[in-house]
C-alpha cells in the first residue's frame, strides 16, 4: 500500500493475520483509533514519509505486541504524547528521524526494553533531560545528530549499558557538563564534530573522559576562545586547566560512572553520506528495516 494516495486509517481496515503493513509515502493525514489494536501478529508498521500527519493519539500503536519494528520517519510530528508506545514491548527498531520533534518527555520509551535502534536525528531537539531514554537497557544505536542540542543532562544517559554507537554531531553543543559519557561502558562509536565546543574550563569533563577510554578518533575541533580555534579538543594539556577551579565532587561521580574505563571508543569525524555511518560499524540488520535512507553498507571511513 505505500506510494499511494490514501489520506486516513480506519478500524476495520486491516486483518488479523497482517505481518507486515508497509504504508510509507502516502498522504495520510489521521489515523482513526483502534486501526492497529486487533492486529496480533503484525511485526512491522511503515507510517513513514507521510508528511501530513502531525499527530499521534496516545493508543495509537496499543496491543501491537509482537510489533518489532515502527517507522515514523519524515513525518510531521512536533511531539509525541505519553504512553504511545506503552506495551510495544518486542520492539526492536524505532524511527523517528527527520520529524519536527521539539523535545521528548521522560519515560517515553519505558516499555521498549528490547530496542536496540533508536533513530532520532534531524529533528528540532534542543535538550535531553534525566529520564528522557530510561528503559532502554538494550539500546545499542542511538542517533541523535543534526538537532539543535544545546543541554544534555548529566545522567541522560543512564542505563544504557549496552549503547556502542552514539551520534551527537551537528548540534549546538558547547560542553558536556557532569561527564554523561561516564555512564557508557559499551561505547564503540561515537560521534561529536559539527559542535561549537568551547574549549575552556567548559571541556575538562570531556576532555579528561576521552584521556580515560583511551579514544582513538578523528578531531573534535574547538570553536573557541579565539586562540584555541581548531585545536583538538582531545589534545588540550593539563596546563590547559591549570586557572580552572577544582570540582571535585565532578571528577568523582565520573569516576563512579565510569564502569572501569579504558573501553577503546573510537569517536568518528566527518559526516559521511547518509546517515554518514562509520566504516567499521557491524552489518546491518534486514535491509526492508532500512529503506528509509540508511545505506546498506557502511561508506569508507
Amino acid at each position: 500500500l505505500q506510494n499511494n494516495v490514501i489520506g486516513a486509517l480506519r478500524a476495520g481496515t486491516f486483518g488479523p493475520s497482517t505481518v507486515t503493513l508497509w504504508l510509507y509515502s502516502n498522504n495520510i493525514s489521521s489515523i482513526q483509533p483502534g486501526t492497529f489494536r486487533h492486529l496480533p501478529a503484525l511485526e512491522e508498521l511503515d507510517l513513514g514519509d507521510n508528511p501530513h500527519l502531525r499527530v499521534l493519539a496516545p493508543d495509537t500503536f496499543h496491543g501491537l505486541h509482537r510489533l518489532q519494528a515502527l517507522h515514523l520517519y519524515r513525518c510531521r510530528l512536533a511531539s509525541l504524547p505519553s504512553g504511545i508506545f506503552r506495551g510495544l514491548r518486542s520492539l526492536q527498531y524505532l524511527y523517528l528521524q527527520e520529524n519536527g520533534l521539539l523535545y521528548l518527555q521522560d519515560d517515553l520509551f519505558a516499555d521498549l526494553a528490547n530496542l536496540s535502534h533508536l533513530f532520532l536525528h534531524g529533528n528540532r531537539l534542543r535538550a535531553l533531560s534525566e529520564g528522557v531514554f530510561r528503559g532502554l537497557s538494550s539500546l545499542d544505536r542511538l542517533l541523535l545528530h543534526a538537532n539543535r542540542l544545546a543541554v544534555i543532562h548529566r545522567r541522560a544517559f543512564g542505563g544504557l549499558a549496552r549503547l556502542t554507537i552514539l551520534y551527537l554531531f551537528n548540534n549546538s553543543l558547547v560542553a558536556l557538563p557532569g561527564d554523561p559519557l561516564a555512564a557508557l561502558p559499551s561505547l564503540q562509536f561515537l560521534r561529536l564534530n559539527a559542535n561549537p565546543w568551547a574549549c575552556d574550563c567548559r571541556a575538562r569533563p570531556l576532555w579528561a573522559w576521552f584521556r580515560r577510554t583511551r579514544v582513538s578518533s578523528s578531531p573534535v575541533p574547538c570553536a573557541s576562545p579565539p586562540h584555541r580555534r581548531g585545536t583538538d579538543l582531545r589534545h588540550l594539556r593539563p596546563r590547559d586547566f591549570d586557572a580552572c577551579p577544582d570540582d571535585d565532587d565532578e571528577e568523582e561521580e565520573a569516576e563512579d560512572g565510569n564502569g572501569g574505563g579504558g573501553n577503546g571508543v573510537a569517536v568518528m569525524g566527518t559526516p559521511g553520506r547518509a546517515l554518514g555511518r562509520p566504516g567499521t560499524l557491524p552489518a546491518a540488520p534486514p535491509s526492508a528495516f532500512y529503506r528509509d535512507g540508511l545505506p546498506p553498507h557502511d561508506p569508507p571511513g
